[in-house]
């Protein structure tokens, strides 16, 4: 298989839209890109995503999870691998636990009815203005941290190893 850039086969005087699309799973097993570049692997498998909140009610980090995990609970004690420091686990307790991942198409429909660009539009101010002042500031903003769940982790330590 092979690649061809967005420069190679577009003229660089015309707009261009650089899009990746990234396999996580073929008929139910999940898969994985191997690459030298730790950033360019995907995460395998069928995922959902939840934000974590603090006491103060500042978002302080998204947590992947495989789909048929249990959601976490507030209060629950977390064992989690943020991505880019995938060596050591890191544990929290979130205050509050919100589901992220919701589904607007199934299989070509319509399944749950598309938000309006004025509702889009207040999610996302709302959704920053949450965000602690560490995170928001323009200068030397904190990281906001993405990060796996164990079982996540072990999946995608699996199958690395596995196609060695």
């Amino acid at each position: 298989m092979i690649g061809i850039g967005t420069n190679l086969v577009t003229c660089p005087l015309q707009p261009s839209l650089g899009c990746v699309y990234k396999l996580v799973e073929v008929n139910g097993s999940p898969c994985l890109k191997l690459t030298e570049d730790e950033e360019k692997m995907t995460i395998p498998g069928m995922k959902t995503i939840y934000r974590l909140y603090d006491a103060a009610g500042h978002p302080f980090m998204d947590l992947m999870a495989l789909e048929e995990e249990p959601s976490p609970s507030a209060g629950q004690e977390l064992g989690i691998r943020v991505l880019g420091q995938l060596g050591e686990t890191t544990k929290v307790i979130p205050t509050t636990v919100e589901p992220l991942h919701r589904t607007y198409f199934r299989d070509g429909q319509v399944c749950e009815p598309l938000p309006s660009l004025p509702e889009v539009r207040t999610h996302a101010q709302v959704s920053l203005s949450l965000l602690s002042p560490a995170h928001r500031r323009l200068h030397q903003p904190q990281p906001y941290p993405v990060a796996v769940t164990e079982r996540l982790h072990r999946l995608f330590l699996e199958l690395r190893q596995g196609s060695h």
